[in-house]
């Protein structure tokens, strides 16, 4: 692996909208997910998410007359990218979710930028930038005063930091695929398949481990079933393929790192949760690793040169 100064990410209003939509929405997604799998099984909340948002991304794709058709050189790529992006990382965070702090499991879940950069140096042969180790650097330290800051509330569950931790990796790896995966396909289309495939997978769960646990939602569980469908999958991961696809893994992954201070947010004023003096510190931190990783490059070299002149 090596180190270098990259190229200035090209960042646009377009870009910076879809990151905070993206941000908010995944970032309250936690404490409505922690809400509703205290009462009512996992993966059937999450297939019944897929469902509204597969559904609600083809009437859209109707309206606008976008095709979903993938031609068939694609195909296994897309399948790839559903396991990693969407079954990889939602399967472990559903159940993680399940075990922890919601604040805190989107702590360990956003250490996504480290396994997406690592994979992208040993998949990919991407040159590591002094920026990013600079970015992660900086988010990873805010995690880490989140989670001292929470360390009482992690209780025993470590298997709850585990299964948070593989759907990291599993989204790390995804994320990088994304940045590498060559697509003709529109992002809707691409969203709608990977949706209507991790349906099929987590419908297969729920049918195999959770039918003694099935029942109709009540009224607050169907709200957060269309928030996941609607909000959280058919039009967050829209925007999120779009800025995947479009910045290097690791920019994109440190884009959305305040997604664990909204989740943290989230839990204290839908369940209750505290924020604290650590809660503050971390986001600061987050948002200087935003600035560095997405602001243009500048050219010391050249200020320098400047001032001699002057």
């Amino acid at each position: 692996m090596s180190i270098q100064v990259s190229e200035p990410a090209k960042v646009n209003a377009k870009d910076l909208l879809m990151v905070l939509i993206v941000t908010v929405s995944w970032g309250m997604n936690y404490p409505i997910m922690k809400y509703v799998v205290n009462s009512y099984p996992p993966s059937a909340f999450r297939a019944y998410t897929f469902i509204v948002g597969f559904l609600s991304l083809g009437l859209y794709a109707y309206y606008k007359g976008i095709s979903l058709a993938v031609i068939s050189t694609e195909r296994w790529s897309v399948f790839k990218l559903s396991m990693f992006n969407m079954v990889g990382w939602h399967l472990p965070m559903i159940y993680g979710v399940s075990m922890l702090n919601s604040g805190r499991a989107a702590i360990i879940g956003y250490t996504m930028p480290v396994w997406a950069l690592l994979a992208s140096a040993l998949l990919y042969k991407e040159k590591i930038t002094a920026r990013s180790l600079v970015s992660i650097v900086l988010a990873m330290t805010a995690a880490l005063i989140l989670a001292w800051g929470s360390r009482q509330q992690w209780g025993n569950h470590p298997l709850g930091v585990g299964v948070m931790l593989l759907g990291a990796v599993m989204w790390g790896i995804g994320n990088a695929m994304m940045k590498n995966a060559k697509l003709a396909l529109h992002g809707v289309a691409l969203t709608f398949w990977a949706l209507i495939i991790a349906f099929v997978f987590f419908f297969g769960i729920t049918v195999a481990f959770e039918t003694d646990q099935w029942a109709w939602p009540n009224l607050l569980q169907w709200l957060a079933i269309l928030y996941g469908g609607v909000v959280t999958f058919a039009v967050s991961y829209v925007a999120w393929f779009h800025v995947a696809r479009k910045l290097s893994a690791v920019s994109s992954g440190l884009s959305i790192m305040l997604v664990p201070v909204f989740g943290v947010t989230g839990g204290a004023l839908i369940l209750g949760e505290a924020v604290t003096i650590p809660d503050i510190s971390a986001l600061i931190l987050i948002l200087i690793a935003m600035v560095v990783v997405l602001s243009p490059n500048i050219n010391v070299k050249q200020i320098l040169k400047l001032k001699s002149e002057t």
